[in-house]
């Protein structure tokens, strides 16, 4: 079935074939990876299927190896390069525990520069390397950097390109992927832009023009350099009078770059032939490849965002334990959703902004019933923000939606447009914590440190689906920046809700059960991890503990946890993030102001690394914040007999006793 495909073992087998047997090539290319993703693993699907030629047609141009440099925007469309680099058997285990990520990984192939989850960051370091091999002498080798048109609107490319465009002897080759998607459709007026050139008569217009432009560069033989700006302008010239306005050559063109293009992205040899054209061009390129997102797959489906990924499979996560024993109700995002349908409801102030992320946090339901009301601003984070600021000054009330991981991005933001002015805005941070097969790069357990470090800002995390609302009701209307984060897991079961034993109210924390014993103060998602610890040194040590739902990070209830932490015999904080600059440092800071006794405080978080991918419930085992995990660290500082079971059997029978 894949003859062709099982004899590349390495990208330096695709220079013996020609370019007929390329195309046979990625045609069983785009078989194997719906196989192998739609079929086995899950995955980001559409933006690999849409990248097969282009890539089979750099990795026959080029030298990867250790001449020229490769760096994929995001990392979504590496799927066919992990297959051409050597990693076809292991694709497998795509996105699972201890297999291949994602995403871009040194890690795993010296054809991986770097390890690629964020949108917008590839042109900057290609234009780098590029700049690098000049200084060095190396004129022979290019840059290359594959971006989409949907990452192309983010901040950092847009500075990229103007940085690039005014260099010149440089080898550095932007290969833009327009297929008219980010995760769902394009947004924004650079969407636009494409859009009217791609439905316009100058598609084929255009590539002629180019083809005119290089030959007349080879006529021009050894005067070539001489005589290259003499040439634009004639064409530019040409191309003015024969093209309509929205021609994306005028735009890159006038930032200084060589534009080549539009050609079929996912015709073989038209790619090696323009790879082979532009290689002669002294200056930055951009070849405009019109590929389609999800080719192959579903493309009679006019959800834009079937094409995006393949979920997870039952194969992969059947066997897995319950993540702790109340496990099972709605997802967060979910609940976040209906929650702000009801706010809208009640208030029409109430407005919704995200970053090219309409689908992932739910809001393209909003949107459908309030499409006045909900903005999709691109990838373009940090405009979001600043955009909210302008809103919430304006008399609106913005819920600001975005992941944990992308919210990072607009740091800058939240202090000089939120922070510094105490401007009211909402911030739902979805995927706050461990988010399982997106990895490191997804991972979001840096928040709660990039956000307490500044003034005027209030950081909540709700205990479950129940509590999520209410901070919701409450931030909404409160009167400082309020963050709010919550994980990519379902909340517990409505049935097996704790009773709220009081109301939301700034800073205040709300004590679960009280015990002489010691005590556990967790935060957020790691709350009915907590329970069921608490619930198990009770049966099987006669241990009781105070257990704390803190509720909030900053402003942290010192009236409260005071007396806890001076009257406990020890005292264990919980989190689903880094150590550094989390809640439990935040306690301990105040143990320190209050000169309280610190050494009777333990800090369970995630240690000083990056976590990889797997399932959730597997990467939470790995940092020990299953409730197994968290149970055998509280015995081991007690100095408790510790049963010896796997931490998996652990984690089961703590779920299964509870359940």
């Amino acid at each position: 079935m894949y003859e062709l495909l099982e004899t590349i073992n390495e990208p330096e087998d695709l220079k013996r074939l020609s370019v007929e047997d390329l195309d046979t090539l990625s045609k069983e290319i785009r078989s194997f990876i719906i196989d192998v993703v739609s079929g086995t693993t899950g995955g980001h699907l559409g933006s690999g299927l849409g990248a097969v030629e282009l890539t089979v047609a750099l990795h026959h141009f080029f030298n990867f190896r250790n001449h020229d440099s490769l760096v994929f925007d995001v990392g979504h469309q590496c799927y066919p390069h992990k297959v051409i680099t050597g990693r076809r058997d292991k694709l497998m285990k795509l996105r699972q525990h201890k297999g291949l990520s994602g995403f871009p990984d040194p890690k795993e192939s010296c054809f991986d520069l770097v390890k690629t989850g964020h949108g917008g960051t590839s042109l900057s370091t290609a234009l780098g390397i590029a700049i690098a091999n000049k200084l060095a002498g190396r004129k022979d080798r290019t840059s290359v950097a594959v971006i989409g048109d949907g990452a192309l609107q983010e901040g950092q490319a847009l500075e990229a390109l103007n940085h690039g465009g005014n260099l010149r002897d440089l080898r550095f080759l932007v290969v833009l992927n327009d297929n008219a998607h980010g995760i769902g459709p394009a947004t924004g007026a650079l969407a636009s832009y494409f859009s009217k050139f791609r439905t316009s008569s100058a598609y084929m217009g255009a590539k002629k023009e180019a083809k005119k432009m290089l030959k007349a560069l080879d006529e021009q033989g050894g005067a070539l350099g001489r005589a290259f700006h003499d040439v634009i302008d004639h064409v530019k010239a040409a191309a003015h009078g024969l093209m309509p306005a929205p021609h994306p050559g005028v735009l890159f063109e006038e930032l200084g770059f060589f534009y080549y293009g539009p050609i079929d992205g996912h015709n073989v040899r038209e790619i090696v032939d323009a790879l082979e054209n532009v290689s002669r061009v002294p200056k930055p390129v951009v070849l405009h490849l019109i590929t389609t997102k999800g080719k192959g797959f579903k493309n009679e489906d006019e959800d834009f965002y079937a094409h995006h990924a393949a979920g997870t499979h039952q194969k992969v996560t059947a066997h897995l334990p319950r993540e702790y024993s109340r496990h099972g109700g709605k997802p967060y995002t979910d609940i976040f959703i209906d929650e702000t349908f009801e706010l809208m409801a009640r208030d029409e102030k109430v407005v919704a902004i995200t970053a090219a992320m309409l689908q992932g946090t739910g809001l393209q339901k909003v949107l459908d019933k309030y499409p006045e009301r909900v903005f999709d601003v691109g990838m373009a984070e940090q405009h979001a923000v600043g955009f909210a600021q302008g809103l919430r000054l304006a008399g609106h009330k913005p819920i600001c939606a975005i992941y944990s991981t992308f919210m990072q991005r607009s740091v800058d933001q939240i202090f000089q447009e939120i922070a510094l002015i105490k401007a009211p805005v909402l911030m739902c941070l979805d995927r706050a914590g461990l988010v399982g097969p997106d990895g490191a790069t997804h991972n979001g357990v840096f928040d709660i440190a990039y956000m307490a470090m500044l003034p005027n800002v209030v950081l909540c995390a709700p205990r479950d689906a129940t509590e999520l609302k209410a901070m919701m009701r409450w931030g909404i209307d409160h009167s400082e920046p309020v963050a709010v984060r919550f994980p990519r897991t379902a909340a517990p079961r409505p049935e097996l809700e704790l009773a709220a034993k009081q109301p939301i109210e700034r800073g205040k924390c709300e004590i679960l059960r009280e015990g002489p014993d010691g005590a556990v103060l967790a935060y957020g998602s790691m709350v009915y991890h907590a329970l069921d610890v608490v619930e198990q040194l009770e049966k099987k040590h006669g241990k009781r503990f105070t257990l704390v739902n803190a509720r909030f990070a900053k402003p942290l209830d010192e009236l409260t946890l005071g007396p806890i932490i001076e009257n406990a015999p020890v005292v264990f904080t919980v989190e689903e993030h880094v150590r550094h600059g989390g809640f439990g440092s935040i306690v301990l800071e105040f143990c320190n102001k209050r000169l309280l006794d610190a050494n009777k405080l333990v800090i369970l978080a995630i240690d000083d690394k990056f976590i990889d991918h797997g399932q959730r419930v597997q990467v939470l085992e790995d940092v020990n914040l299953h409730p197994a995990g968290i149970l055998k660290s509280i015995e081991t500082r007690l100095g408790l007999a510790i049963e010896e079971t796997s931490p998996s059997a652990a984690g089961k029978a703590v779920a299964g006793r509870t359940a």
